[in-house]
C-alpha cells in the first residue's frame, strides 16, 4: 500500500473511535485495523489537523477518485463534530451526505393520507384502520425466521440473473430486539454478511421482501460484497471501507431502496406473496387493487420522517409535537411513532433519515423513460456520489 492509502485507513479507523459508527464495515489490511486500536485515541483536534493533510495528498490522476475521497475526508471531519454546538443541522447534512434536506410540502402528504382514508377497510379513525390492517399482516415471531430464509432465497435467485455473485458468498441472518433500527445488514467481509432484524416492532408479510432485498440481494450485501471485489482488483482504499456518515450511504440506501423493484419488475412481487408468502402463514390478503392504492400512499409517506427529524432538529417543534405528527401524518401507534422518533433523534440516525429517500428520488429522476436497471447496474458497480448522479 501507498502512503496515501496507508494514512487513509488509519485516519478513518482513528475517527470511527471518536464516533463509533462512522466506519459501517472495513475488509483492508487487519494489521492496520489493529494498530489503530492498540494506540492512544489521539485528540480530535490532531485528527482534524491530519485529516486536512489528508486531502492535500489525494492522488489527483483521476478527478472522480479525487473528488470521491474529497469528500470522504471531509465526511469524516464532520463525524467528528457531531457535538459540536456550532455544527447547524443542515450543515450536518450537507457536509456528511452531499443532500440539502428540505422539507416536502405537508399538503402532498395529506392527499396520500386521504388516498389511505378512502382505501381502508373497516369502521372507526384512520390510525385505529390502519393499525389493524398492520396488524393483519404482523408476521408471528416464531415464523419470522423461516420466513425470512424463504424471501432471501427467492431473492438471491433473481438477483444471481442479473449479477455475477461471489462464488461462496452467503449471509447469517438473527432476530434482535432494543434498536434503534428496523433491520440491518452487518457487512463481515470475505462476501459474507450478518442480517439483522428487529423484533421491537412485529414484521409486516406485505413488506417482507422489501426489507429482504435492501438489506440482501441486491440491496446492501450484493452492493458491499461487489465494493470488496472491485478493491481486491483494484486496491484503491476507499473501497475496503462502508462508511456510515457519508455520502457513499446515499447511494447505497438509493441501491437498497430500489432493490426490490429492480428483481421483481411491474410488481411481480404481489405475486409471490399470494402464492408462497400469504399461504404460508395462513394469511388471507385483501383485495390486489386495495393493496396496491395503501402501498403507493405508504411511499408518498415515507417523507413524514424526513419532515419531523427537520423541524425536530431546527427548533420548530419539540418531542411531543414531532411525536404527534409522526403519528397523525402516518398513522403511526405509538410504539411505531417512538420508534421512529428514536432513530431520528438518534446521532446516527438524525440526518441520516433522509439518505433513503434521497437516494430513491436520485435514481428515479436518473432512470431514463423510467428505466432504473441501467441506473442501478451503474451504481452496483462503481462508487459515485450523490452530485454526480443529480448531474
Amino acid at each position: 500500500m501507498d502512503q496515501f492509502s496507508q494514512d487513509y485507513a488509519r485516519l478513518m479507523l482513528t475517527v470511527n473511535r471518536h464516533t463509533d459508527g462512522f466506519v459501517d464495515a472495513y475488509y483492508g489490511p487487519p494489521d492496520i485495523q489493529a494498530a489503530v486500536e492498540a494506540a492512544d485515541l489521539p485528540p480530535l483536534e490532531a485528527v482534524q489537523e491530519e485529516l486536512e493533510s489528508l486531502r492535500a495528498n489525494i492522488p489527483a490522476d483521476d478527478p472522480q477518485r479525487k473528488a470521491y475521497l474529497d469528500a470522504m475526508v471531509t465526511a469524516a471531519q464532520t463525524a467528528l463534530r457531531l457535538e459540536d454546538a456550532s455544527l447547524s443541522y443542515l450543515d450536518e447534512a450537507r457536509l456528511l451526505f452531499d443532500l440539502e434536506p428540505a422539507l416536502v410540502d405537508d399538503d402532498r402528504l395529506l392527499a396520500a393520507r386521504r388516498s389511505l382514508d378512502d382505501a381502508l377497510p373497516g369502521s372507526g379513525s384512520l390510525a385505529e384502520r390502519m393499525t389493524a390492517y398492520r396488524r393483519h399482516y404482523e408476521i408471528p415471531a416464531d415464523r419470522l425466521g423461516h420466513v425470512v430464509e424463504l424471501a432471501l432465497a427467492e431473492c438471491r435467485r433473481r438477483t444471481a440473473e442479473l449479477v455475477d455473485l461471489v462464488p461462496g458468498e452467503g449471509f447469517q441472518h438473527a432476530l434482535v430486539k432494543d434498536q434503534h433500527w428496523g433491520a440491518y445488514n452487518w457487512y463481515q467481509g470475505n462476501a459474507q454478511s450478518l442480517i439483522e432484524f428487529n423484533t421491537d416492532i412485529p414484521m409486516e408479510a406485505t413488506a417482507l421482501l422489501d426489507f429482504c432485498a435492501h438489506e440482501g440481494y441486491p440491496g446492501h450485501h450484493t452492493e458491499n460484497m461487489l465494493r470488496e471485489q472491485r478493491y481486491l482488483k483494484q486496491g484503491h482504499i476507499e473501497g475496503a471501507f462502508v462508511l456510515l456518515l457519508s455520502p457513499g450511504a446515499v447511494i447505497a440506501e438509493g441501491i437498497a431502496t430500489t432493490a426490490r423493484e429492480i428483481i421483481f419488475p411491474d410488481e411481480s412481487h404481489e405475486a409471490w406473496y399470494e402464492e408462497v408468502l400469504f399461504p404460508e402463514l395462513g394469511i388471507e390478503p385483501h383485495p390486489l387493487e386495495m393493496r396496491r392504492v395503501i402501498r403507493k400512499a405508504e411511499h408518498e409517506l415515507r417523507y413524514v420522517a424526513g419532515n419531523a427529524a427537520l423541524r425536530y432538529h431546527t427548533g420548530q417543534a419539540d418531542e411531543a409535537q414531532t411525536l404527534d405528527y409522526l403519528k397523525t401524518m402516518e398513522s403511526l401507534d405509538e410504539d411505531r411513532a417512538a420508534k421512529m422518533f428514536e432513530f431520528i433523534s438518534h446521532p446516527l440516525g438524525r440526518t441520516y433519515i433522509f439518505t433513503y429517500t434521497a437516494g430513491y428520488d436520485l435514481i428515479a429522476a436518473a432512470a431514463e423513460g423510467g428505466d432504473k436497471r441501467p441506473v442501478f447496474m451503474r451504481l452496483l458497480n462503481n462508487l459515485v456520489l450523490p452530485r454526480d448522479l443529480a448531474s
